[in-house]
């Protein structure tokens, strides 16, 4: 299946779910760091970069967009489980390198502070979907092998968002 109709699948599946959905006018672009960071898979890119929102309707639950990727000072970041782990490990060096090294092979896409918060994340050196959860967000397990597979798996009822 293609990006546009898994992109149009995905659309059914959200409005059915209420979810808060707005199709961005034209494509919006990663910032730069992100795209420096990151080898950016292009079935992820193509899709958030159609999005302006898609969050569910409790805003508890959140697809990252381009825009989220922004810096800011006041909301949650796009990498605060990352900040939050880098906080725990204080002045432990060895443990800092572990997290940032983590980090920096796994493109966080998703987040949510529902009941405990958990992220999907794209594993960079093989294409998979991840998912983390508190307290130690580098503990993943793979749970689809693309981001195609995993919105397929979304829609599907499978990965519950």
């Amino acid at each position: 299946m293609t990006v546009k109709a898994m992109f149009d699948e995905f659309l059914k599946w959200a409005h059915s779910n209420n979810w808060n959905i707005a199709i961005a006018p034209e494509r919006i672009p990663l910032p730069e760091c992100i795209s420096q960071r990151y080898v950016i898979p292009e079935q992820w890119l193509e899709f958030v970069s159609r999005l302006k929102t898609c969050c569910n309707a409790s805003q508890t639950k959140w697809f990252l967009l381009p825009e989220d990727f922004q810096p800011c000072s006041d909301d949650f970041q796009w990498n605060e489980f990352e900040l939050q782990s880098l906080s725990c490990a204080e002045n432990d060096n060895t443990w800092k390198e572990e997290i940032i090294s983590y980090w920096n092979e796994h493109l966080p896409i998703f987040m949510s502070v529902d009941s405990e918060y958990f992220y999907f994340a794209i594993d960079t050196t093989n294409g998979a979907v991840v998912s983390g959860y508190e307290p130690e967000f580098e503990e993943s397990e793979t749970i689809a092998e693309s981001f195609l597979s995993f919105l397929k798996k979304v829609i599907s009822g499978e990965i519950a968002l």
